[in-house]
């Protein structure tokens, strides 16, 4: 009887252990980061929009594929405008945490993202500065959106306003009208610590 017990014991702890290590995949939060480095993998339009019908069209699943698309087809005008309208327009605005981080734990209580997930939308991630540059050199007519970006990119590890050289070069007269329409506060701040249009210099350098 004791050995009957204690194998019913061990099957309970052991299913246990089962739907307990299975419960976080399970979390709204941790489901969505799944379905979002879903899409960072595909590797063609159609698997990029079959995902995309999975995911739903959250702030980050809209960014995300127009990323993606860019990379997939990397002369796509519309996939290069979509990128450009999902830029952040405010310092605190939620997109900007997304933007900055695509994983964002916190959606995912446990924490528990699996390492490929990770890479995926860590990759993208750090490709979005170079793909935001290819993207108005494809739609030079949100350049402003562009240049007025820059004020809340850069963090310690940004190359935003490193990428923005080769768009200071291809498009000087629209960069430079573009810095001209900043507040003359922010027009000071931007030449001064971030990027010169003059000579297209850059300023501010990621760390190392």
């Amino acid at each position: 009887m004791n050995d009957l017990l204690s194998l019913k014991s061990w099957m309970i702890l052991a299913a246990c252990f089962t739907l307990c290590g299975a419960l976080p995949a399970q979390e709204p939060g941790c489901l969505e980061i799944s379905r979002m480095a879903a899409m960072a993998r595909a590797n063609s339009p159609a698997a990029l929009k079959a995902r995309k019908d999975e995911a739903g069209d959250s702030y980050r699943a809209r960014l995300i594929v127009a990323a993606r698309m860019l990379e997939i087809n990397p002369g796509n005008k519309i996939a290069a405008e979509s990128l450009l309208n999902l830029l952040p327009k405010d310092e605190d605005s939620p997109e900007r945490d997304t933007w900055l981080d695509l994983t964002q734990l916190q959606q995912c209580p446990s924490g528990r993202i699996p390492d490929s997930d990770g890479d995926l939308l860590d990759r993208l991630q750090y490709h979005l500065p170079r793909l935001a540059a290819r993207a108005v050199l494809l739609a030079p007519d949100k350049m402003f959106d562009y240049v007025f970006y820059t004020q809340f990119s850069l963090t310690p590890e940004s190359d935003y306003a490193v990428q923005m050289r080769k768009v200071c070069m291809a498009r000087h007269q629209q960069f430079v009208a573009a810095v001209s329409r900043l507040s003359p506060k922010d027009k000071h701040w931007f030449v001064s610590k971030i990027f010169n249009p003059d000579g297209c210099r850059t300023i501010f350098f990621p760390e190392q």
